[in-house]
């Protein structure tokens, strides 16, 4: 009905009536352009923000008004927006622009629109305009919520890419490297599926006698138990000091047949960094100082070794905030960095898919919204890929389990919902169970 209004309306204002010899043809020449310009319009797809006439990163009823507005001369659409609208590219906005936006509302159904994955090698951009959400929510969880936390060090929200809002506490500041604890399990799952994307490792199902050596224990477990923490290993508290701990690991008698039981494990975990070392004939560090570091901007960072040189691969990353949240972000952008894909969207969706538990991947949490890296005392990277969100913290690292459970709830309780325009998350069930009850 809306097209018809339009049109007519034009007519009236243009004094304009199509001779009744012509309406036939007139007609038929409108369903052809409509046709042309759908089969155009799927062709292209809904990249961007095409169709976004207010600049809000959405298209809905807003922008629909706008183009309308423009048609019937009432108020004409300039700068940005104007090119949002135009969405044929033939520098008039009208009908058939129109008819664009409102199939591109429908279709997304007031979701954010896409937006370019940024180059996570350069410095973060800070967003100016923050009226595009609901900022001073935003600013009063963090002044009133956030700040009154004990423990809390840092905490900062990147929203398609830009820093929204960032804030230190209790001495700590924007340059202040903090050991990440295990939130370096995230990176090094994302060395691992660099090495398997370049043919290094075959696959994440190998068994560890393809890696190391033969023995009765090697040969059952896989290299996806060991990302999943289902090795069946117990835990060696003294892996980091020990002499030869690869050895005395793969040795090691198994409590559990391997798939079978979730033990949260830093020792088994560790492994993941020898199988690093033995596939790619160098320390995790090196191998990230030419595959991951730069590409994240992240410079020479320090990471623990054990006493044999090793990097640790459970924890002892030291990260500012900033940096440590830009591997949030390349997961988000599906593995890539600008245009270069530094890891395979298969890997992406494999270590965060749940397939394995329903609380816990390939070293990442599943909280049940997004995905979670988790550090010891409330270290976090969360990342919810359906609203294009980031969230870090830094904490004190002898925090409480109570301080924690308060961070996480701030989180996905207040926090994810500002961006959540349709409400599509409302129906997930969150659970910090696992969570709190493994990272103590």
């Amino acid at each position: 009905m809306i097209f018809t209004d339009i049109i007519f309306s034009k007519w009236n204002k243009k004094k304009f009536t199509p001779p009744k010899s012509s309406i036939t043809s007139f007609v038929l020449r409108i369903f052809f352009h409509i046709l042309l310009f759908s089969l155009f319009i799927i062709h292209l797809g809904y990249g961007q923000c095409r169709g976004d006439i207010n600049l809000d990163h959405t298209v809905d009823d807003e922008d629909i008004s706008f183009v309308v507005n423009h048609i019937l001369d009432i108020d004409l659409i300039e700068g940005d927006g104007f090119d949002n609208g135009d969405i044929d590219g033939n520098a008039v906005i009208n009908i058939f622009d129109l008819i664009a936006v409102v199939d591109i509302s429908i279709y997304t159904d007031s979701e954010w629109c896409d937006f370019p994955p940024i180059d996570l090698s350069l410095a973060w951009q800070v967003e100016e305009d923050l009226s595009y959400f609901d900022s001073d929510s935003l600013q009063n969880i963090v002044n009133n919520e956030i700040a009154a936390l004990q423990y809390i060090r840092g905490f900062i929200v990147i929203h398609r890419g830009k820093i929204l809002s960032e804030d230190y506490f209790n001495g700590s500041s924007i340059g202040q490297n903090y050991n990440i604890w295990s939130v370096t399990k995230s990176y090094i799952s994302t060395l691992i599926g660099q090495a398997i994307d370049q043919g290094l490792i075959s696959n994440q199902y190998v068994t560890l006698d393809s890696i190391f050596y033969q023995n009765s224990f090697t040969t059952l477990v896989t290299l996806e138990h060991l990302l999943t923490m289902t090795s069946g290993w117990p835990e060696n508290g003294y892996y980091m000091y020990l002499e030869n701990i690869l050895d005395i690991l793969l040795n090691t008698n198994l409590v559990w047949s391997p798939g079978s039981v979730w033990y949260y494990n830093n020792a088994a975990c560790h492994i993941n960094s020898y199988v690093l070392q033995w596939t790619t004939g160098m320390n995790p560090k090196a191998f990230a100082m030419e595959n991951l570091f730069p590409q994240l901007g992240l410079g020479n960072p320090y990471w623990g070794v054990d006493a044999d040189g090793v990097n640790n691969g459970s924890y002892d990353l030291y990260l500012t905030l900033r940096k440590m949240v830009k591997l949030g972000q390349l997961y988000l952008q599906d593995g890539y960095s600008a245009d270069d894909q530094i890891l395979s969207s298969e890997w992406v969706a494999a270590a965060t898919s749940g397939q394995t538990n329903y609380w816990y991947e390939y070293l990442w949490w599943l909280p049940g919204i997004g995905y979670l890296a988790v550090g010891l005392g409330g270290q976090y990277i969360a990342v919810v890929p359906e609203l294009d969100l980031v969230i870090g913290v830094h904490s004190a690292t002898e925090s409480s389990s109570f301080y924690q459970e308060q961070l996480l709830d701030i989180i996905y309780d207040q926090v994810v919902p500002l961006f959540d325009l349709n409400r599509s998350l409302n129906n997930y069930g969150i659970n910090f169970e696992h969570i709190t009850n493994a990272i103590k």
